[in-house]
């Protein structure tokens, strides 16, 4: 990925919004990831108590899990500050891009494994709806600053887990990689927001 700056002395030059605008917009998307990392923290304490041992015990390490196009950062957290703000927001957009789809999934599957987890899968569509909606804003706030999006994401063509426990593993980790987004996500904006006042 080359690099994203932005340079806020062309900003009006390039974009039709004026600074108020794309500092409302920031603003309002601040808030959204406020919502969002607040309700992941809550949704993996869900996910979590629905599972059963040994997901429920606190000694419980999950071994690592991998899935075909799930969005695992490729930037470690201690290096994430020194991105630019276009690198960050164009890593953002495109781990939400594929977020809403694999929240879906997990949503489908808990359906079938805890069929009377009615809060579970109504925080699991909700996530996938929040993140839809912190995927709009980003596209917008992109165009703004005039940084380039992502590459569409290839269709997820995974297989079914082989087992119960591995659906639930695989939830989990899916879990959890909507908290560590949220989290990243409010980080970002927060970031932005100093340079973009309202």
């Amino acid at each position: 990925m080359e690099v994203l700056a932005v340079d806020r002395a062309n900003l009006l030059s390039s974009s039709s919004l004026s600074h108020q605008e794309v500092a409302t917009k920031i603003k309002q998307t601040h808030n959204l990831t406020v919502l969002l990392k607040h309700c992941s923290e809550q949704l993996l304490a869900e996910y979590v108590h629905h599972q059963g041992e040994p997901f429920s015990s606190p000694d419980f390490h999950p071994p690592a899990m991998a899935g075909p196009g799930w969005p695992f950062p490729s930037v470690p957290p201690e290096a994430w500050p020194a991105l630019s703000d276009g690198e960050r927001l164009w890593h953002l957009a495109k781990a939400y891009a594929v977020l809403p789809g694999l929240l879906g999934s997990v949503r489908r599957q808990q359906a079938e494994l805890n069929p009377l987890a009615l809060e579970l899968h109504r925080q699991l569509e909700a996530a996938a709806r929040q993140c839809r909606g912190l995927a709009g804003n980003l596209e917008s706030i992109m165009g703004a600053l005039g940084v380039p999006g992502p590459p569409p994401p290839s269709p997820i063509l995974g297989t079914a887990p082989a087992s119960a426990f591995l659906t639930k593993l695989s939830g989990y980790h899916m879990c959890r990689l909507h908290w560590v987004w949220a989290t990243r996500s409010h980080d970002t904006l927060v970031l932005l927001g100093t340079k973009y006042p309202l």
